[in-house]
């Protein structure tokens, strides 16, 4: 019975954290330089975070750690160049407006709710991966086990779909905000122009 309360109380989670992504995906936003710029800074820590921890764990639990960790670096670059271009592109597309003196955006119609596949994608791909590894099958802790969890733990974060998915995500994020920026500088400065 335990079990099911952790499974649904994780579901339940994963729902609400659905929610709330797809609200500030799609739709229209008041435009926060301030908000997006804390993004900007908190996605740079967690990322430079998950590089280190991904990179301590690959040498502690695998023998050729290196091979793995390169193969996982190939595909986070192949993921950062499609996150640039499709950061660029949403980017371009998004809408602005002022209403009330409020400059508000609004995301392409169709990268919002592709970004939040693609995150539910990967969450999915993730969860298929861990029981796929043993992760999740709820075996004893014993030393032995612990060492053998840990080396799949290891071959989990560097797989490399994994890792693909990862540097498109973070990628896109780290194009899409700052041209958004630009883009609603420029268009503040024009309108502050005109106006007498």
């Amino acid at each position: 019975m335990g079990t099911y309360l952790v499974i649904a109380a994780v579901a339940a989670l994963l729902v609400f954290r659905l929610y709330r992504r797809g609200r500030k995906l799609i739709g229209e936003q008041v435009f926060d330089r301030r908000r997006m710029s804390g993004r900007l800074i908190v996605l740079a820590v967690v990322l430079v975070f998950l590089l280190y921890d991904d990179w301590s764990l690959a040498q502690g639990a695998l023998l050729h750690a290196g091979a793995a960790w390169h193969l996982a670096l190939l595909y986070t670059v192949v993921g950062i160049a499609g996150g640039i271009v499709l950061g660029v592109w949403a980017a371009r597309l998004a809408t602005f407006r002022f209403d009330a003196d409020k400059l508000k955006y609004r995301g392409h119609v169709w990268f919002g709710p592709a970004i939040l596949l693609l995150y539910v994608g990967r969450l999915v791909y993730r969860f298929w991966l861990m029981q796929r590894l043993g992760l999740l099958d709820g075996a004893s802790y014993a030393p032995a086990h612990l060492m053998q969890m840990q080396h799949e733990l290891a071959l989990y974060v560097l797989n490399p779909f994994s890792a693909l998915l990862r540097g498109l995500v973070f990628a896109y994020y780290f194009a899409y905000y700052p041209l958004l920026m630009r883009r609603a500088a420029m268009l503040q400065a024009s309108t502050a122009s005109v106006q007498p």
